[in-house]
């Protein structure tokens, strides 16, 4: 034997229903609500972004694929043009936040046997983080003179 059943309100639990019509809905930001604020970014993370870049910036990978994670002046640095450079590795990554949507990173990189410094600056824009400035310190060529200030 088949029982029908019906839904009815609990008073104590359901708000009434109306009968005049639908509740009018302020609009939303759907930009905002499908895009999460970005977390903070880890060292592990950090260093997956540089490694990232260094391919872009030695040529193994496609700059364009990097596109949306660098600032134009960073992405225009990396699609220069193309000349046949070491593979560079991280060594070492060191990380701090200077203010909260900053993330500045400094890491020791290897290539050919030499070591170099790597300087980079992480910003938290609404999509996600976005690499600001991107520096491979290379050390000054044997015989040009020393031109730092003292």
């Amino acid at each position: 034997m088949i029982e029908e059943h019906r839904l009815r309100t609990l008073i104590h639990y359901e708000a009434p229903r109306r009968l005049d019509g639908p509740e009018e809905v302020a609009p939303r930001d759907h930009r905002r609500s499908r895009c999460p604020a970005p977390r903070q970014l880890e060292a592990d993370e950090v260093g997956h972004l540089l490694n990232m870049l260094l391919e872009a910036y030695d040529g193994r990978r496609p700059a364009a694929q990097v596109r949306a994670l660098v600032a134009p002046e960073v992405y225009a640095g990396l699609t220069g043009p193309r000349l046949p450079r070491p593979r560079h590795r991280t060594q070492t990554i060191h990380t701090c936040t200077p203010v909260p949507d900053v993330v500045e990173a400094c890491a020791r990189v290897e290539a050919d046997g030499r070591s170099f410094a790597l300087a980079a600056r992480f910003t938290r824009t609404p999509t996600g983080w976005r690499c600001e400035r991107f520096a491979l310190l290379k050390p000054q060529q044997p015989g040009k003179p020393d031109r730092r200030a003292a």
